[in-house]
């Protein structure tokens, strides 16, 4: 198993035991998004985008004046390409949407002067549980 993917598991375990037994549901919500980043990224390793060409395309990109690619943004954009073609263009919206929701929760976790409610946190770890599942079941 990769370390990104362990990763991926260890945040998502942080997740739950920071919600249920801790009541810290801001960083929870870190835990839930980066458990699903790590994931897509060690899927796209798995199905042929190396580690490596990720990082060097993105790397590429912010010396080009364009910056069209950035460290998030470009793997998810990777991994709904390939959902696409292994499903439809409505699946595909159907991820992409959960992942955007995710990553406002993200955002209002780690960014914004506002509490992060149990009930917040829980759907953050939902939604990463349920864009894996989805992940998973065309890849």
């Amino acid at each position: 198993m990769s370390h990104l993917k362990n990763k991926s598991e260890f945040n998502l375990e942080a997740a739950r035991v920071l919600i249920d037994e801790y009541d810290n549901f801001a960083p929870s919500v870190h835990c839930s998004y980066f458990g699903c980043f790590q994931f897509i990224k060690s899927k796209l390793n798995k199905i042929g985008f190396s580690y490596e060409k990720i990082d060097s395309d993105i790397s590429i990109s912010r010396q080009s004046a364009a910056r069209t690619l950035n460290s998030h943004d470009y793997p998810i954009k990777l991994i709904l390409t390939e959902v696409e073609k292994k499903s439809d263009i409505i699946f595909r919206k159907g991820v992409k949407d959960k992942i955007n929701l995710l990553k406002t929760y993200r955002v209002l976790s780690d960014y914004r002067n506002e509490s992060v409610t149990m009930k917040k946190s829980k759907e953050a770890l939902r939604l990463s549980k349920e864009i894996i599942k989805l992940i998973n079941t065309k890849l």
